[in-house]
């Protein structure tokens, strides 16, 4: 494997689909100066304002521009900015050219982003060719990666095969997965009812796990609903098990009334009192209300006094919002004052903040104080200091003390910050002394001082003495250090012995050990014993392990012995599993003393995880010792959660009888949520007390 994947086969490029044709081509350029202004105006993308704008950018973007424009938005935008890109142009890109996308997505170096990327490129892959793309993936080792890209790869196949897609994911044991496992039945069984809800609903019920048969169900409902909801309500009501009936009716009814609200509220009107009918009302009624708002509220209106009836008016409004939100916001001020219009405020607070947040801000001097109040004050604070950082200022000032000017203050501190970090920290000035004031500080030095850690440090500098100023100037000695090193160093070693001290060698000496290995070390022999030098020490070996781990280990190997080695060892051998866990774990199989089982558990925290198989293949090799022991322990538990049947074997290893107790009950508890027939029988055979195993049993879902 290159760089811990498999080898593609040959791949033929191909012309991508040039949509800057039809939405209007950029140049390199100008997409460039989009992103920049983009990123002076605050979080945009998924979940945040300006989605359709980011979306026409990246139709605009030529494909041959493609990885020019991934390597601008790398180096430019911060992780919560670029990831919009990303996902969408790495699709793209992948379309046309497999071989140099994957390249791109296995070479970023958070081990997160780049499970993400690669299984947004190999489903890509699988769109055009699923077969070659499964061939490819089935050789990843057992691991979060192999489970991330088959999931992709299955949605990808569902498309065209679903079958095909069912027959991969439980040939892989997908679904054995806690993390992915639930995700790949709503997959493929969404796609199978589109072309065959019969056949769909057939194969649905042939899953052994129950889980993953509510989510195939919970599947078919929704989308056999669009094209025949009295067909798909049948169906439903037929099921014998009385939640997946439940989730299907409800499920059916939620879809049936985006085409015909009518006849979906005639059906839920005639079902049985229960919690049931409440949900499907409450679900059409807010539909209802974005088409025919009056209709909607003379329904509401003629129901009776009650929570039902509240619920329902509060559903009503929220659909009216968002079709005339003049008219809905004169409706709840009319309202009397009590919980019925607490619960409608609330709600429609939170829909109207992003769209109009002077109009939430008089919706929201409406509410009591209190719980519901502080449920909104940070997401309409965050939202209105987007468009008008002062008057969020302004308005945050006016709430009194308590954890909703906390909460607020904490949202509008990160948006003003990155603005104009100057007016935030006058802003800041105005705060009494606490821990609103703390927080609002440590957000202005996190982003003030990515663009002039100078000022930001003379800034830091002159804030009274506490816990906020320490806050402060630990933020500028990171941003410092990435910036220059050595400089932070000089400046560190004029402050007082301490934790502020410690901070500043340990970040200068890492930013150090990267750029300049040889002067790092050679520096270390210039410091006095102490904890400012075990500070550096510390530092530089995480520096230096980024680079080159082997040089790190043999550092490391040569200090004296004692708590700085053996601190400094540890980090050494959880980052080089990061990269070779392999040769992290040979390393750390020589450790003696206390440290040997820590590193063991270090080794097996990150190995087992992306490779549960060859790292218990290592730790069975590993001598019987306590430590050994201790390093079973810690494999079991870390991967009873997502891959119990490959911990389940270690269990009889452990000699200690409750640790042996408590590991089979964890185990069997997992695995009996997505296979519990396998679990059973596994369980049968451990040694686990008749009356706990009939305890952990009658857990198992039915």
């Amino acid at each position: 494997m290159v760089g811990g994947l498999p080898p593609l086969p040959a791949i033929a490029v191909t012309a991508a689909t040039n949509l800057a044709a039809s939405t209007g081509k950029l140049s390199l350029a100008e997409i460039e100066a989009k992103i920049l202004e983009w990123k002076k105006n605050g979080p945009m993308g998924y979940g945040f304002g300006g989605e359709q704008d980011l979306m026409k950018l990246l139709l605009a973007v030529d494909p041959a521009d493609i990885p020019a424009v991934l390597a601008f938005a790398d180096k430019n935008l911060s992780l919560q900015l670029r990831w919009g890109f990303r996902y969408q142009l790495l699709q793209r890109w992948a379309e046309s050219d497999v071989t140099a996308a994957m390249a791109y997505a296995n070479a970023l170096t958070d081990r997160q982003q780049r499970n993400q990327a690669i299984g947004i490129v190999a489903g890509a892959w699988a769109a055009k060719d699923p077969a070659s793309a499964a061939a490819w993936a089935k050789q990843l080792p057992h691991g979060q990666l192999r489970d991330q890209v088959l999931n992709s790869i299955v949605g990808a196949m569902a498309a065209k095969d679903p079958q095909g897609a069912l027959d991969l994911a439980q040939s892989m044991g997908i679904g054995k997965s806690q993390r992915w496992g639930m995700g790949f039945s709503y997959q493929i069984f969404s796609q199978w009812a589109g072309k065959d809800p019969l056949t769909a609903v057939a194969k649905a019920a042939e899953l052994t796990s129950a889980q993953q048969r509510s989510q195939a169900y919970q599947a078919i409902a929704s989308t056999w609903a669009a094209t025949d909801p009295q067909a798909a309500m049948t169906w439903a009501n037929s099921l014998a098990n009385g939640n997946d009936k439940r989730n299907a009716v409800n499920t059916i009814l939620a879809n049936w009334a985006q085409s015909d609200v009518t006849g979906a509220m005639a059906y839920a009107k005639q079902l049985p009192e229960c919690q049931a009918k409440q949900q499907a009302l409450s679900s059409i009624s807010q539909q209802w209300a974005q088409q025919d708002p009056t209709a909607a509220m003379v329904f509401v209106n003629s129901l009776p006094a009650g929570k039902s009836k509240s619920d329902l008016l509060g559903n009503v409004i929220n659909g009216w919002i968002s079709q005339d939100p003049d008219a809905a916001t004169a409706f709840i001020q009319s309202m009397p004052a009590g919980m019925d219009r607490n619960k409608v405020l609330q709600n429609v607070i939170g829909q109207i903040s992003w769209q109009d947040p002077q109009a939430a801000i008089k919706l929201v001097a409406l509410l009591p104080p209190g719980n519901q109040q502080l449920a909104v004050a940070s997401q309409l604070a965050s939202s209105l200091a987007q468009s008008d950082p002062q008057a969020a200022m302004d308005w945050v000032g006016t709430l009194p003390e308590g954890n909703a000017k906390r909460n607020a203050l904490q949202a509008v501190g990160w948006q003003l910050a990155q603005n104009d970090p100057k007016a935030a920290a006058t802003f800041a000035a105005t705060l009494p002394a606490g821990q609103t004031r703390d927080n609002f500080i440590s957000n202005i030095a996190s982003q003030w001082a990515q663009s002039d850690v100078t000022a930001t440090l003379a800034w830091a500098q002159g804030l009274p003495a506490g816990q906020a100023k320490q806050n402060a100037l630990n933020t500028v000695s990171s941003q410092w250090s990435q910036q220059d090193p050595q400089a932070a160093l000089q400046f560190a070693q004029t402050l007082p012995a301490g934790s502020l001290q410690n901070n500043f060698m340990q970040n200068a000496a890492q930013q150090w050990a990267q750029n300049d290995p040889a002067a790092a070390q050679a520096m270390v022999q210039n410091l006095a014993a102490g904890d400012s030098r075990n500070s550096f020490i510390q530092g530089m070996v995480t520096g230096l392990v980024q680079n080159d781990p082997q040089a790190a280990a043999a550092y490391v190997a040569n200090l004296p012995a004692g708590s700085a080695q053996n601190s400094a060892a540890l980090s050494v051998v959880s980052q080089w599993t990061q990269t070779d866990p392999q040769a992290a774990a040979t390393w750390a199989a020589g450790f003696t003393g206390d440290t040997r089982e820590p590193a063991l558990n270090a080794v097996l925290q990150q190995w087992a995880q992306n490779d549960p198989t060859a790292a218990g293949q290592w730790l069975t090799a590993l001598p019987d010792d306590t430590a050994k022991q201790g390093a079973i322990q810690s494999y079991v538990n870390d991967l009873a959660w997502q891959y119990p049947d490959l911990a389940a074997p270690f269990v009889n290893s452990l000699t200690d009888s409750n640790q042996r107790n408590s590991a089979i009950q964890n185990i069997a508890q997992n695995w009996g949520r997505v296979d519990p027939v396998a679990a059973a029988k596994w369980l049968a055979t451990t040694s686990l007390p008749q009356d706990q195993m009939q305890n952990v049993l009658n857990n198992f879902p039915k």
